[in-house]
């Protein structure tokens, strides 16, 4: 479950490392100065993570999983976790499991029934939070975290991301928690790498992860419709109505039609019988449930069920 982290290691608290000994694994290695503070620091990468050394700090940012996979899509379980932070620590020449993390990013993927987009009006307010909407992805922004729903596979090929054979043509949602900043406050306590693997620290992110989601308003479908009845304009406005009558319930219907008796709007008694034997009949239609967003409420707490399982 976990995707994007940022690490610092404290040059003051630790025992500085070699610089070369740093670099000599890494690309794209370069030398920076500002100007105006005369500070310098270098920069180098291995798999799309970026290592930042400074004056004070190593900083060490990017996708765990895209490390260890080549890709995001498979994101990194508690039990790989301190595999590849071992991996990192030796690449670097550092011991990775005293640096402190200053962003994690938590989440897994849906294989869902309709494109990821679809579920996103089924989503609805969440307090303290602001909504955000784009074509691709959902966002409920705070200024140090963010809950992200998006089209994990439209994602992958904007950044040319192999796509592993599980996911290859499905419809696949991504549920992040991102905590982008103020770790500490978010886990009430300083966190280290080595900390992620910890069996507590983890199941504290899945509750906070599934609670988060609970928490948002959720949106049931208004009218159900029998898409598969419809093959003319005609067959769509009768499986429409039924799905409005459906929604409404009989009683309702019922009452409107009294209503309109006594408003003596019909010239003929029978119309009201009628109609009340057509909306009742309607009533009685068996249609397909669907409630879109029970799907995605079952995966979440499928998750949450699994990774506490071991």
């Amino acid at each position: 479950m976990y995707d994007s982290v940022k690490f610092s290691y404290s040059l003051l608290d630790n025992k500085p490392p070699k610089i070369e000994e740093v670099f000599k694994n890494l690309i794209n290695v370069t030398e920076s100065t500002d100007l105006e503070s005369g500070c310098t620091w270098i920069t180098g990468k291995a798999k799309k993570m970026v290592i930042r050394h400074n004056t004070n700090s190593i900083t060490i940012q990017g996708s765990l999983p895209k490390f260890l996979y080549g890709n995001n899509l498979n994101t990194l379980t508690r039990s790989d976790t301190n595999n590849v932070i071992q991996m990192l620590s030796d690449l670097i020449s550092i011991d990775l499991n005293k640096a402190r993390v200053q962003r994690v990013d938590f989440s897994a993927n849906f294989i869902t029934h309709y494109k990821p987009k679809y579920y996103y009006k089924f989503l609805g307010h969440l307090t303290r939070y602001h909504r955000q909407e784009d074509s691709h992805s959902l966002y409920y922004n705070q200024a140090n975290k963010k809950l992200l729903f998006y089209d994990k596979i439209k994602e992958a090929q904007i950044n040319n991301m192999p796509i592993p054979n599980q996911y290859k043509d499905k419809n696949v949602l991504r549920y992040e928690m991102r905590i982008l900043k103020q770790v500490k406050k978010f886990f009430k306590r300083d966190v280290l790498v080595k900390d992620l693997s910890d069996k507590e620290l983890y199941y504290y992110l899945i509750d906070k992860w599934y609670e988060n989601y609970n928490n948002i308003e959720k949106q049931k479908q208004k009218i159900k419709i029998m898409d598969y009845k419809i093959s003319t304009p005609k067959d769509f406005d009768n499986q429409l109505l039924i799905g409005l009558v459906q929604t409404l319930g009989f009683n309702h219907i019922d009452e409107i039609i009294e209503q309109m008796k006594l408003k003596k709007v019909f010239s003929q008694k029978e119309y009201y019988s009628r109609l009340k034997s057509k909306y009742r009949k309607m009533s009685k239609v068996e249609i397909d449930e669907e409630d879109v967003i029970s799907e995605i409420n079952m995966k979440v707490k499928e998750v949450v069920l699994t990774e506490k399982s071991f």
